[in-house]
């Protein structure tokens, strides 16, 4: 899931810094002259699409997410807090949410922003018709999921109503702890039937979209320049300020020299994804006041994962013994990316992180487990393949993969650095032995990690199914006392890591951005949200 699926802040005068600080024809737009009212960023590809229902992609949501806004939003300590709603009330078995919208909020085309905009977005989300591959985020919703399959028909039987024009009613079929959570996720943002009546699938075309965000978009060419400009009539909800910049534009440039050559010149003001050399090189960039390389935190861990089911890897202290052989405290080193050591499964940031590694199997430990296994000093082992998605730092970590398991255990790997398509086909089939694998935050809950390893999960593909894995995160949903979910997340982590050892989180990341001189301020969120109406240009 998308990674997406943002904490805040940057000093321009620091090297290294970061706070948790369907196009129809439009007239061709051409870059405006760089100027304190005008920002300017580049994505590497046009959106597929704005329809928020079916968006996916990173080169969407950076769109998205500026022109809209849902009933909630992640706050700075990635709490949920009031956006569309002003506030909600919960009924006492929690199963209830009631959403009491802001009065005076309009769409771009003057019409008022009413309940039932955000009900038929989320029935449209449901419908097997969409098609969306985040449907599954409203199965909690009462009748949602029967809904979706089918097995019934009628949507007022969901448990989505809208009681009047101001207060959406919510009932889930059980206790779901993080569901303010999801209101702040695209996909749930309100959404206006009458134009998709209208216009069909061309409703979100720049000249048919209507939105109500920071920003609504002005102009787009593809392949070459999307435009932003200012929502004048944007609610700024009282935790931000409205926009500062006018106007955004977003340059189309699918090679990534000829972008960095833009940023060089001053033709963007940033940009995002930096790589590892990019990190490297800052320095000597700072020196020639070009350019400063910012990190942000990113929720996000990056994991070895064993197949189960794969040969010796079917034996518990045989994956203990591979895991013990990486030095997690040297990837950094490897990669020379700013990685942190992964001490557990959750990231930085939020609940559930551990300070103290988990994973505590010594060398001794290790090779002591592989001899129980008859593999004394790795003789007899079989050579594995371990199977890793292009990234930035895919080989260098590859290459440290092997090296550790022939230095350490005298096991050999085979290693295959292969692009996303091939590496989700060869997951998919079952026939990878060990993967280097990433899962990044949707909303920033422990439920969203934990559940990735669930028998019923369709992102684990390990082959492993444990009862009392399970039954933990049964007891972690059924509550919404945090101490009594951490507990059952810890136990749950404890079988996860440790007793079956499934997997090894190796490192976390964080995102990389070169910031030019122009820019004052920027802030990209721990799920990786860039939100232009905070950002702020130098006078």
């Amino acid at each position: 899931m998308v990674l997406k699926k943002l904490l805040r802040g940057v000093l321009v005068s620091m090297l290294l810094y970061g706070q948790y600080g369907l196009c129809d024809a439009t007239p061709a737009a051409e870059p405006s002259p760089m100027n304190s009212s005008v920002l300017r960023f580049r994505l590497p590809s046009d959106p597929i699409t704005l329809d928020w229902t079916l968006a996916h992609t990173s080169a969407e949501t950076h769109i998205i997410m500026n022109i809209m806004e849902g009933l909630t939003e992640e706050g700075p300590d990635l709490q949920p807090r009031a956006a569309l709603a002003e506030k909600w009330d919960i009924s006492p078995d929690g199963k209830t949410y009631t959403f009491h919208l802001r009065k005076g909020i309009k769409w771009s085309d003057g019409k008022p922003l009413i309940a039932e905009h955000f009900r038929n977005s989320w029935l449209r989300l449901l419908d097997p018709k969409t098609k969306s591959s985040y449907a599954d985020f409203l199965f909690d919703i009462q009748n949602a999921q029967a809904f979706h399959d089918s097995k019934i028909t009628d949507p007022a039987a969901v448990g989505i109503k809208a009681l009047g024009d101001t207060r959406l009613e919510v009932t889930l079929r059980r206790i779901v702890p993080y569901f303010l959570h999801l209101p702040s996720f695209w996909v749930t943002f309100p959404i206006r039937m009458d134009l998709i009546q209208k216009y069909g699938s061309a409703w979100a075309s720049p000249k048919n979209i209507v939105t109500l965000g920071a920003y609504q978009l002005d102009t787009w060419t593809r392949g070459k320049l999307l435009a932003l400009k200012r929502n004048p009539g944007y609610f700024a909800n009282g935790t931000e300020s409205a926009p500062a910049i006018e106007r955004v534009e977003v340059l189309v440039e699918a090679d990534d020299k000829k972008a960095r050559e833009l940023f060089k010149s001053g033709q963007l003001d940033f940009l995002l994804d930096a790589t590892t050399d990019d990190f490297i090189n800052a320095r000597s960039a700072v020196e020639a006041n070009h350019v400063m390389a910012a990190q942000f935190p990113y929720l996000a861990t990056y994991y070895l994962g064993f197949n189960v089911k794969s040969g010796p890897l079917r034996d518990a202290s045989v994956r203990r013994a591979l895991s013990a052989a990486i030095d997690r405290e040297s990837i950094a080193s490897a990669l020379q990316g700013g990685q942190v050591a992964a001490k557990g499964w959750i990231p930085p940031g939020m609940a559930g992180y551990r300070s103290e590694p988990l994973m505590k199997d010594s060398l001794y430990d290790a090779r002591g487990n592989l001899a129980k296994a008859g593999y004394v000093e790795g003789q007899g082992f079989p050579k594995l393949d371990i199977w890793v998605q292009k990234f930035d730092g895919a080989e260098l970590l590859a290459d440290f993969l092997v090296k550790s398991m022939r230095g350490k255990l005298g096991i050999e790997l085979r290693a295959h650095v292969v692009v996303p398509s091939e590496y989700q086909k060869v997951l998919a089939s079952g026939k990878a032995a060990l993967f280097v694998g990433h899962w990044g935050a949707d909303f920033p809950d422990p439920a969203n990690f934990f559940e990735v390893f669930s028998s019923e999960s369709g992102s684990n593909r390990t082959g492993w199914s444990n009862p009392e894995y399970d039954r933990q995160l049964k007891l972690a949903r059924g509550t919404l006392e945090m101490s009594e979910r951490l507990a059952a997340y810890a136990r749950a982590e404890k079988i996860l890591l440790q007793d079956e050892a499934v997997i090894n989180p190796l490192f976390f990341k964080h995102h990389t951005v070169l910031v030019g001189r122009r820019l004052k301020e920027i802030k990209i969120s721990p799920l990786n949200y860039l939100f232009l109406k905070v950002l702020r240009l130098r006078n």
